[in-house]
């Protein structure tokens, strides 16, 4: 292998790529990149063998050829070489790597492609496409709700539910639930669970991707086709919990108030509450103010949030770092807590929409 490439493209397409490589793995291989060369085209390759980056960038080829390197040292070197500089890779029978660029020079002693895993990026099955900001969005307000432990597996994974031109990404953990819905132009139905870690290396990788993303789901795999790269993922087996089923509408107290008020408000009085297990913080609804407390050895603080109140009075305790995660990713719009009784779940939604609700359950309080 003899190429010529641009420092910016190599190092870009080697940040992607990393997203899959494991850092702990059973076979040593995989905590490389497959690098190949061909068609005008560098190629890089990872896996976990749970998920799969396969990306694409233009370089000048003087020789063809695949090797399979470090990850980390490949990646710390080039992300390190100036910027915009052109770098000039070769590899020897020996399997080694020499890369050169302006007087940088390093040598990386590689293994032969022919050890790595044959994992196939070719996913047959039902094929749509999005945009990629409704995907992100879809992503962006769900992937922390699902469940960190894996007592049960398919908790660990979002849900995506395609019904009417309406694409559902549901998650949850037991004790909160993120759902949020986008328009799609597709007339199927599917009905998967995708591991949220997936989805959150797709959000990272589409992060500046502005066009349409085409989404292919198997009975075993779902797949995404950027532009210049292909992720892959496996699916998770089990039946997901019914949704729809967990969502009420018998309220008897709602309120209706500025995010970044609660947010800032829930932030100072998590400094506190973060020595208690439960991260508790106590909403003390009366009138037209909502009063926000928490307290530990070391003292206590009382937020007061003007609201506006409809129904009974009420006094909740709640894990702070769980409205947190909602009230971080929530726009400027005002929102309404929608409240069902003391010890019954509180679900949040920006004023007047209900393509995006939160759920969480309350901590019981003495």
């Amino acid at each position: 292998m003899k190429i010529k490439i641009n420092q910016n493209e190599l190092n870009k397409s080697i940040s992607v790529v990393q997203k899959a490589v494991s850092s702990r793995t059973p076979l040593p291989i995989l905590s490389g990149i497959l690098i190949e060369a061909k068609d005008n085209m560098l190629i890089l390759t990872a896996t976990d063998l749970d998920l799969g980056i396969k990306t694409y960038s233009p370089c000048e080829i003087e020789e063809e050829g695949s090797i399979v390197v470090q990850s980390k040292l490949i990646g710390d070197f080039v992300r390190k070489l100036p910027s915009n500089s052109y770098v000039y890779i070769s590899t020897t029978e020996n399997k080694s790597m020499e890369i050169k660029c302006l007087n940088s020079e390093i040598n990386i002693l590689g293994n032969s492609s022919d050890e790595y895993p044959d994992n196939t990026f070719e996913n047959e099955g039902n094929s749509f496409e999005i945009k990629s900001e409704s995907l992100k969005n879809l992503i962006r307000y769900t992937y922390f709700a699902a469940s960190q432990e894996n007592l049960k597996p398919i908790f660990t994974g979002c849900l995506i539910e395609i019904k009417n031109n309406l694409c559902t990404f549901v998650a949850l953990d037991g004790y909160r639930m993120a759902v949020k819905k986008e328009k799609i132009e597709f007339n199927g139905e599917v009905s998967i669970v995708v591991p949220s870690k997936t989805l959150l290396e797709i959000l990272r990788i589409i992060e500046e991707d502005e066009g349409e993303i085409k989404i292919t789901v198997s009975e075993s795999h779902i797949s995404f086709k950027l532009e210049n790269t292909i992720i892959i993922s496996n699916l998770l087996d089990g039946k997901f919990m019914d949704y729809e089923g967990i969502i009420k509408s018998n309220f008897v107290t709602v309120v209706k108030a500025d995010p970044s008020d609660i947010r800032d408000s829930v932030e100072r009085a998590s400094l506190l509450a973060r020595d208690d297990k439960n991260n508790l913080v106590v909403l003390d609804i009366k009138e037209q103010s909502m009063q926000i407390n928490s307290a530990s050895e070391y003292g206590n603080v009382e937020e007061n949030v003007p609201v506006e109140k409809e129904g009974e009075d009420l006094k909740m305790g709640f894990n702070s770092k769980y409205l947190l995660d909602f009230l971080r990713v929530i726009g400027n719009e005002k929102i309404e807590l929608n409240l069902v009784g003391k010890n019954s779940p509180c679900f949040i939604n920006e004023e007047g929409k209900q393509d995006y609700i939160y759920m969480v359950l309350p901590v019981r309080i003495s």
